[in-house]
């Protein structure tokens, strides 16, 4: 397997990475710098974990899928899934965005020891994405609300591997469950798997982190209190008020990473959480694993969650956003191979060309 140089050359210099932070303190040639990743020094280790665990190198996602979600129905425009359902909590945790389900889901976790650590990402500066490992439920209010510019959080994994952290949770991004899902396929038999329960966030895409220089400049002297895209656009909410920004001004600072990624549900994890755009106050939570039903029914048992059945309109709509997403991203993975760039997806799978056909499908 390939190491650190074809790591440097694949996806640093090729500008597909997706900064989910699953290479970083591996060991001590890569680093970042605010948004970037470097190889410091260069590195010809071969069979490198870095490589392995990248979401943007090389990888059979339907093998993936398959082993850490063989039972559950397949769909294309979404991933695999028994039910969707529109969510919000009972009673709001402070700092909460949307409909609160993210923070008692990680609440259940922790009082019910599902896992002993959660991996979440919190804010010094309600701007800055911080991540850390939490063990006590009342750290939950650190992490609380959105954070739309890019956290290399999964770095964290392998201080949970040193503290010898046995049932880990994690809250991500995408990429980030997906390189979760790659550490544990490729991971050596010669060690026992950390038990892991993944609860993924939708994604569109992430900011770099020249978004807060642009804040700086268009409110200069005012505090970031909260970041949010309801339905009318991107707010940011200051200490001297609310201020809407076009979105396609803030469309300018996606990470060039973000193009590539055809994952907008995180499909991969054990339960997948995202704004229900619809109605304000509620989230979309689809329950992919029989450990996601587990976590979410215990979150409903004890009260923490109201759940209604999904409306059927706003599920097709939220299938038809998902594979707009994939194709357009399929469109700018082929225009990168075109150029020189190493695809790591199969770009003529069964799957790719039924994504393809959907959304020509959809366009007609």
């Amino acid at each position: 397997m390939p190491g650190g140089m074809e790591l440097k050359n694949d996806v640093f210099v090729s500008s597909v990475c997706a900064l989910c932070g699953a290479c970083l303190d591996w060991c001590p040639y890569i680093a970042n710098i605010e948004d970037h990743l470097v190889m410091r020094f260069d590195c010809y280790v071969a069979d490198g974990r870095c490589y392995s665990v990248c979401p943007r190198t090389f990888t059979d996602w339907q093998a993936i899928s398959d082993r850490y979600l063989p039972d559950t129905p397949k769909n294309i425009e979404i991933g695999p899934y028994y039910k969707v359902y529109k969510v919000k909590a009972s009673q709001g945790i402070n700092g909460q965005q949307d409909g609160g389900t993210v923070s008692n889901l990680v609440k259940t976790v922790m009082e019910d020891e599902l896992a002993e650590t959660v991996l979440l990402t919190g804010t010094d500066d309600h701007i800055t994405p911080e991540p850390f490992l939490v063990e006590n439920p009342g750290d939950i209010e650190k992490a609380a609300g959105s954070r739309f510019l890019a956290s290399p959080g999964l770095r964290k994994i392998i201080e949970a591997q040193e503290k010898k952290v046995q049932k880990l949770a994690v809250v991500g991004r995408p990429c980030q469950i997906q390189a979760l899902r790659k550490l544990g396929y490729n991971q050596s038999n010669e060690k026992p798997p950390m038990e892991v329960i993944s609860i993924g966030l939708f994604c569109m895409w992430s900011l770099g982190w020249d978004f807060k220089e642009y804040l700086a400049k268009e409110f200069p002297g005012e505090k970031v209190l909260r970041m949010g895209i309801p339905q009318h656009g991107f707010v940011v909410t200051t200490d001297k008020g609310e201020h809407n920004l076009p979105l396609d001004e803030v469309k300018r600072y996606i990470k060039p990473g973000c193009s590539y990624c055809l994952d907008m549900t995180s499909e991969l994890a054990d339960i997948s959480v995202g704004a229900f755009e619809a109605e304000e106050g509620w989230n979309t939570v689809i329950v992919r694993s029989q450990k996601g039903q587990e976590l979410f029914s215990k979150a409903v048992d004890k009260g923490y969650l109201i759940c209604e059945d999904y409306p059927e309109d706003e599920l097709n709509r939220l299938k038809g956003a998902s594979i707009g997403k994939k194709n357009r991203n399929l469109e700018n993975i082929q225009a990168a191979f075109d150029k020189g760039v190493k695809p790591f997806i199969d770009l003529n799978s069964e799957m790719y060309v039924k994504v393809k056909k959907m959304a020509e499908g959809m366009v007609k």
